[in-house]
């Protein structure tokens, strides 16, 4: 009988205190964090789970939420999310089925077995479960519960570009960062977004760091991992962001697809009339002459507008000149991509947007974007109706069953965090 029990116990300040919070985690605020739940329990992809290190593997420092990467120590807690992992060079790794020990990763924070490794990376870092994060009534804390509102529909979006790639570590991420650097010296506020991935606050500071207008990724829509998740789901995410970023001002939106073109998501996704739809055109980067050969024949045949390459090829001059008489396409070195009269006119960019370029800002964290009209309504609901569930005394939490799943109406929140401190 004990083993088909639910405990619930108070989460300490004290223990909340001392436990360091992953970067998927950032949208949750502290201050709904109340109750641990263990026992018989199953975690689903974006729980929140308190874990203790037990063995130091491949993953050695953990990214907390304002970026910085905190070395970790056995018997150090962490506050990370249950989710899929792919990563060809690292793991393929998926939740479990119950709180028994489990392995972080991703440093994003990332917790889920893994099922295989690169030859290349240690074994995985274990961790054991303390119990899920819930709020003060005992329910999971769960990311989605913390997304950004819904899209809206009817938005005129400005120019929009993909970038994918043969594969991980291919150099999608450099080629965005070096567009933004020399977009937003032309003035032209480019808004930055990952729709698919691994949550990770890497790409997510690089894009901060070239000047990006706006950057949200796929956790911000309430997914730690887009690994195994629904077609429709990551539809959605991707519409979701990019509607956001619009929202947000920008001059140009610029969306990075994880992994390569032949990962099972990114496969399906860029054969999707959601796809179609959103994005004018393509830059595809590749690690040599034949991936891009290969991968600009496909999403040509798809039918998309591939615009040029770039990527890990453009280290070689010699690759380059390959690729560029082999696709008849134009291939641009970072240096050239970072060149804001060359990114203006590969990406096709109407000289009408452009306004003073800006200095570098802060992160264009979920609360900078409650200025859009379309979200001030839902915010000023969400805020009135998560201060009224908010407790006014201290909660004692006895050992129960939790209540069933239809009965947990969500708590909708969103967690406001600004560069240099925690609310």
């Amino acid at each position: 009988m004990a083993l088909q029990s639910v405990v619930v116990s108070v989460l300490s300040e004290a223990e909340l205190a001392l436990a360091r919070p992953a970067f998927t985690t950032r949208n949750v605020p502290a201050s709904v964090m109340h109750t641990l739940i263990s026992g018989r329990v199953r975690p689903r992809s974006g729980d929140l789970v308190m874990a203790r290190v037990s063995r130091l593997g491949n993953h050695r420092r953990i990214e907390l939420p304002d970026g910085r990467k905190a070395g970790l120590n056995v018997g150090d807690n962490i506050i990370v999310c249950y989710a899929d992992r792919y990563a060809p060079d690292q793991y393929e790794a998926v939740v479990p089925t119950s709180l028994a020990r489990t392995n972080l990763v991703a440093s994003g924070g990332c917790a889920a077995d893994a099922v295989s490794k690169s030859m290349d990376v240690r074994n995985p870092t274990v961790i054991a479960p303390l119990g899920l994060i819930g709020d003060e009534h005992g329910r999971p804390l769960n990311l989605r519960d913390f997304a950004l509102p819904r899209e809206q529909s009817g938005l005129l979006h400005p120019r929009t570009v993909a970038v994918v790639g043969t594969s991980m570590n291919s150099g999608k991420t450099t080629t965005i960062s070096s567009l933004v650097y020399g977009l937003a010296q032309a003035g032209a506020r480019p808004g930055a977004t990952k729709v698919t991935g691994t949550g990770s606050g890497g790409d997510f500071w690089v894009m901060i760091d070239a000047g990006v207008h706006t950057m949200l990724d796929f956790t911000d829509a309430g997914v730690a991992s887009t690994y195994k998740q629904p077609m429709n789901v990551i539809e959605r995410i991707m519409t979701q962001l990019t509607s956001h970023l619009t929202m947000s001002g920008t001059g140009v939106n610029l969306i990075e697809v994880a992994d390569g073109i032949y990962q099972q998501e990114t496969s399906k996704l860029i054969r999707t009339a959601t796809f179609a739809e959103l994005v004018d055109g393509v830059i595809f980067a590749a690690g040599d002459a034949g991936g891009a050969y290969a991968g600009v024949q496909v999403l040509q045949g798809l039918g998309h507008n591939v615009l040029g390459i770039s990527g890990k090829l453009t280290r070689s001059p010699l690759a380059v000149r390959e690729a560029a008489a082999i696709t008849g396409l134009p291939v641009l070195t970072r240096s050239e991509l970072m060149d804001p009269k060359t990114a203006l006119e590969l990406l096709g960019i109407d000289e009408s947007v452009l306004q003073d370029p800006l200095p570098v800002r802060e992160a264009a964290w979920p609360e900078d974007l409650v200025a859009a009209p379309l979200l001030l309504n839902l915010d000023a609901e969400r805020r009135e109706r998560a201060e009224r569930q908010r407790p006014r005394e201290p909660v004692a939490v006895a050992k129960r069953s939790l209540p069933p799943p239809a009965a947990a109406a969500r708590i909708r929140r969103r967690f406001h965090l600004r560069l240099g401190g925690m609310p």
